[in-house]
């Protein structure tokens, strides 16, 4: 991942136009899960509509990221082997202490060969997930399918901007959807020593394999904010 990428998240959530989710409103009384987005309006081998990228870098990632469709079931299916690296982000407004729970599901179908998040010489990773704290020299969280990094290890970079956290690795489920839910509040408060007093300003996907120059590939899809576990 090039050094300018953290960078790009977070400028781009400092313009990016906050987004009408796909389900109902956050402010809705009693309900307790939110879909980001079905993907129900944008195009299969389209770029997700919803989704926005840094100035520019339309173009680019496009021949990154499209809509899939398996079974009448819509994704994100990204592939990056032109070594672009180039994230795309959901801004989106997030009431985080009501909801602080993000779900969603994802599937590896190419680790870039050598990716190691913990050096920055082969910084990649096939699945990619952030959490996006504050505007310009923010914070994030990245979730992260990591080629050889174990579950569970937190790597620190950008001078301490920027917390990865391995929830997948190796080869042993590519090909398979895997699911997760975490808790961004009690998260970001474990990883950065203290707690999140401001809403996130959205969520970003990257699949890139350029720091190894070796192709990677990653499915997304249910992406939701809930109440409850």
């Amino acid at each position: 991942m090039k050094k300018r990428l953290l960078k790009t998240v977070f400028a781009a959530a400092l313009i990016a136009i906050p987004l009408t989710l796909a389900g109902p409103s956050v402010a809705e009384e009693g309900i307790t899960k939110f879909t980001l987005d079905d993907f129900k309006s944008s195009k299969v081998g389209g770029f997700p509509k919803r989704w926005r990228t840094w100035p520019f870098q339309r173009g680019k990632c496009e021949k990154v990221y499209s809509i899939g469709e398996e079974g009448g079931h819509r994704f994100i299916k990204a592939y990056d082997d032109k070594d672009i690296s180039q994230q795309i982000f959901l801004n989106f407004n997030w009431p985080v202490e009501k909801r602080p729970y993000l779900s969603w599901r994802w599937r590896a179908t190419k680790l870039p060969e050598g990716g190691r998040e913990s050096d920055g010489n082969t910084n990649d990773s096939a699945c990619g997930l952030y959490v996006v704290v504050g505007k310009y020299r923010g914070h994030a969280i990245k979730y992260v399918w990591s080629t050889t990094l174990k579950s569970g290890t937190v790597v620190t970079r950008k001078d301490g901007k920027l917390k990865i956290k391995v929830m997948d690795s190796g080869p042993k489920r590519v090909g398979k959807w895997v699911s997760h839910r975490v808790n961004v509040m009690k998260d970001y408060e474990e990883l950065f020593g203290r707690k999140l007093t401001k809403n996130p300003s959205g969520i970003a996907i990257l699949t890139d394999g350029n720091a190894v120059h070796k192709p990677a590939g990653c499915d997304y899809t249910g992406f939701a904010i809930s109440s409850k576990p």
